[in-house]
């Protein structure tokens, strides 16, 4: 009897532990066979804008007096005095200096040195009691109420420039400052060491801020276009070139753009694209071509 009941446990044993294995594999077909759910990525989307965008040259030089002059004395004697110094506007036909002649055995009147332009004195190059005579300098004197920032545009793009061109000139004494001119001439060689062409702008000063030998850069205007732009993620770097994503049923396109200029926070979009199009925004970095979406908000 004991015998009986030995192999009747053993049986049921048995029978429990193949049921077990038999559920666990059907449940374990059931997982592997059954469609993993295809995860869906919310996404903002936005069409394209048109914006006009100006392209630019840059070029670094200096400021200097629109024109100068050196006085000096018509004859030889010493310097009795000077009758300006350094920073004095002077008018045309002002005496600027007396010089006493010293020929001897003769009694001269001092001589007046007068300049024949206005301007400022920028330079007193000899003090009273100095020897002088019609080759040696006196004094500088620069007009400055107009002034001119000489540039040295690089010889690729000197060919986008014409003489009466508008130009914006910017001064590191001055930052956020801009003083506006116009391209007055350009020079007729090219700098072979820099391959630069010098450019002059010529600048109004009526409040003398701009000194001369103050370092300028000068901004020109190399095109004016209206462009189609998108926000810079929208454009996703994929192996082959920039895409971007356009919606359809529920699901993204893949589509190769080519891209320009930065404008702001925008990109410019070449070709690839056309203005009707919508494309992902905001989420684009987490597509694949194909990925399933769901739109939650389209921005301009």
């Amino acid at each position: 009897m004991k015998k009986w009941i030995a192999i009747a446990i053993a049986v049921l044993f048995v029978a429990f532990v193949a049921f077990r294995a038999v559920t666990n594999y059907r449940a374990q077909r059931a997982m592997q066979n059954a469609a993993v759910q295809e995860k869906i990525i919310p996404v903002t989307t936005v069409q394209p804008g048109m914006k006009e965008i100006l392209e630019t040259i840059r070029a670094s030089g200096n400021i200097l007096a629109s024109t100068e002059v050196t006085l000096y004395s018509k004859v030889s004697g010493k310097i009795q005095s000077n009758l300006v110094q350094m920073g004095s506007p002077v008018k045309p036909g002002q005496m600027v200096s007396l010089v006493m002649r010293d020929e001897i055995g003769y009694d001269y009147q001092p001589y007046e040195v007068k300049s024949d332009v206005k301007g400022i004195i920028s330079k007193v190059l000899q003090n009273p009691g100095a020897a002088v005579n019609p080759n040696v300098p006196l004094m500088v004197l620069v007009d400055m109420d107009t002034v001119k920032a000489v540039a040295a545009v690089d010889e690729l793009k000197i060919r986008f420039i014409r003489i009466g061109h508008a130009a914006k000139v910017f001064v590191q004494a001055f930052p956020g400052e801009t003083h506006y001119g116009k391209v007055v001439s350009i020079s007729p060689v090219c700098n072979p060491s820099s391959r630069t062409v010098d450019v002059e702008v010529r600048i109004p000063n009526l409040t003398l801020r701009l000194k001369p030998g103050m370092y300028a850069e000068a901004e020109f205007t190399q095109d004016r276009r209206k462009v189609m732009i998108l926000p810079v993620s929208a454009v996703v770097e994929k192996t082959g070139g920039k895409v971007v994503f356009v919606p359809e049923n529920g699901r993204v396109n893949q589509v190769s753009v080519t891209t320009g200029s930065m404008v702001e926070d925008r990109i410019e979009i070449v070709s690839g694209l056309k203005s009707s199009d919508t494309v992902v925004a905001i989420g684009a970095s987490m597509l694949e071509n194909g990925s399933r979406i769901t739109v939650t908000e389209t921005v301009q």
